[in-house]
């Protein structure tokens, strides 16, 4: 039976599945299951991966469980990872359609609705609604409506991944289940799900934007994305896959030498980090050690160092010509990486890493 839906008359042929990945999230854990439930199209499933929490999540999934056969806990052995949780959810997939969420987030009331809707106007891949990143205590926090404001533009997969580069569009999307569910997620990596999305962006046969907001949570300090750790020095494997994704598919070598560039910055300042860092045991400062010196050996070549440079020798890209110089020399690469070290340890300086690449133009 098809239901309709009366504020848009969307239709709910489609199920849509919602994937909450949890790890110690009482406090913020009930508002946001609570803005999934009141959602205004019904057709859904929310699949909530408790990854072994010790406080009190797991009583709130039970209680949302127990009362709404819609949604449906599993718990797994701690990963520490949301890639750990998306590799675990993937076969438990049933919708036509996948939506991620965190544990702390919000919807509107007529998010799904919304993207459904559009998904039907357009017959798009994947549809993303706005997004506001959320302060409890403010108004007027900074949007990321459409494409640079424009919510009719349909973008194909290659220019979708390419204006996700610089964050142009968001990646928290209604996506069809068929893009993800024959995918792995890179388990090396706690920012993985980023490239990720960047490759289902390429993917996809089209990208559209919808009204309905999703508020993305900034005012949690205790979030993956807030705090850091050992997990953070490994960013390093995402940002290189994501530079042979976009070298792999023809990207225009703008882009290329960004992430290029954003690469060796963040080897450099993870290098640096790790002097300076207090590691949980010797054993996590030695593994880091290790990764540092493997990374370097195995990926960062002449080759690698050499591929672009015609390029940047073209543009006049001096910041990047630097970089290379500095990565290329191991005593001036350690001499550097001391300097830095003392200025982050003399400033309490701390860097949260990301696969989002630095854009060096100017």
């Amino acid at each position: 039976m098809t239901i309709q839906n009366t504020n848009t008359g969307t239709n709910s042929d489609f199920l849509v599945s919602i994937f909450v990945p949890v790890f110690n999230g009482e406090k913020y854990l009930y508002e946001t299951l609570s803005s999934i439930k009141n959602q205004t199209y019904s057709n859904i499933e929310v699949l909530l991966v408790d990854d072994s929490s010790t406080d009190g999540s797991k009583i709130i999934l039970d209680k949302f469980a127990n009362e709404d056969n819609r949604f449906k806990v599993f718990v797994k052995k701690n990963g520490g990872m949301v890639s750990c949780s998306w590799n675990f959810v993937l076969p438990k997939i049933e919708g036509d359609f996948t939506f991620y969420s965190s544990q702390d987030d919000i919807f509107s009331i007529d998010l799904v609705e919304r993207m459904v809707k559009k998904q039907q106007e357009t017959n798009a891949e994947i549809v993303l609604p706005d997004m506001e990143y959320y302060y409890e205590d403010e108004k007027n926090s900074k949007r990321i409506i459409g494409y640079n404001g424009n919510r009719n533009l349909v973008l194909n997969g290659k220019n979708a991944c390419q204006a996700s580069l610089n964050w142009k569009i968001h990646g928290f999307a209604l996506m069809k289940s068929s893009l993800i569910v024959e995918e792995i997620f890179p388990e090396d990596a706690f920012d993985s799900d980023d490239f990720m999305t960047r490759k289902l962006f390429l993917k996809s046969n089209k990208v559209a934007f919808c009204e309905g907001t999703f508020y993305y949570r900034q005012d949690n300090p205790a979030a993956i994305t807030k705090t850091f750790s050992k997990k953070n020095f490994y960013v390093l494997n995402s940002t290189l896959r994501l530079y042979h994704l976009l070298e792999d598919n023809n990207f225009n070598k703008k882009y290329i030498v960004d992430v290029q560039f954003s690469l060796l910055l963040r080897y450099l300042q993870l290098t640096a980090l790790h002097l300076i860092y207090n590691f949980n045991s010797d054993a996590d400062k030695e593994d880091i050690v290790k990764f540092l010196s493997d990374f370097n050996k195995k990926h960062l070549t002449h080759s690698f160092y050499s591929c672009n440079r015609n390029y940047a020798i073209k543009k006049l890209k001096l910041r990047f010509f630097v970089l290379l110089f500095v990565c290329k020399s191991e005593t001036i690469f350690r001499i550097l990486a001391k300097v830095y070290s003392k200025r982050l340890q003399k400033n309490n300086l701390i860097f949260f890493s990301s696969s989002k690449p630095l854009n060096i133009s100017q």
